[in-house]
C-alpha cells in the first residue's frame, strides 16, 4: 500500500513545474526542521530534568561529604586522649558513607551524551536526503 501512495506522489510530482517543485520542497524541509526542533526540545526538557536531579544529588553528596569530613576531623582532635570521641567517629563514618552513595548517584545521572535521540535522527535524515539526491 505504501509503493501505492508513494507512486501516486511522484506521479503529482512529475506534473508540477519546477518553481512548484521547490515551493514543495522547501515546505517539506520546514516541516522536518519543525519537527526535529520539536523532538529536540522534548529531548533536551528531559535531559535537563535529568541533569537536575544529578546536581540536587551531586550538591547534597558534596555538603554531607563536607559535613563529615569536620565531624572526622572533630572526632580525630577529640581522639587523641581516648575519650567519648568513639561515639563522633561513627557519626562521621555513617555520614561519610551517605554522601559517597549520593555522589555515587549523582554521577551515574549525569547524561553522558547529549541530545542521543536527535543527533540519531538528524544522521537518519542526512543518510536519507543523500540517497535520495544520487
Amino acid at each position: 500500500m505504501d509503493l501505492e501512495s508513494e507512486r501516486l506522489e511522484r506521479r503529482q510530482l512529475e506534473t508540477l513545474s519546477t518553481p512548484e517543485l521547490i515551493r514543495h520542497a522547501l515546505s517539506e524541509t520546514r516541516l522536518l526542521v519543525k519537527a526535529e526542533v520539536m523532538h529536540a526540545k522534548k529531548e533536551l526538557k528531559q535531559e535537563l530534568q535529568a541533569a537536575k536531579m544529578a546536581g540536587i544529588f551531586l550538591g547534597a553528596g558534596a555538603v554531607l561529604a563536607l559535613t563529615s569530613l569536620a565531624v572526622l576531623f572533630v572526632a580525630l582532635g577529640l581522639a587523641l586522649p581516648l575519650g567519648a570521641a568513639v561515639g563522633v567517629l561513627i557519626v562521621g563514618a555513617v555520614l561519610l558513607a551517605v554522601a559517597g552513595l549520593l555522589l555515587f548517584l549523582g554521577a551515574r545521572r549525569i547524561p553522558k551524551k547529549p541530545l542521543v535521540h536527535t543527533q540519531e535522527r538528524l544522521k537518519t535524515d542526512l543518510q536519507l536526503t543523500r540517497e535520495t539526491l544520487q
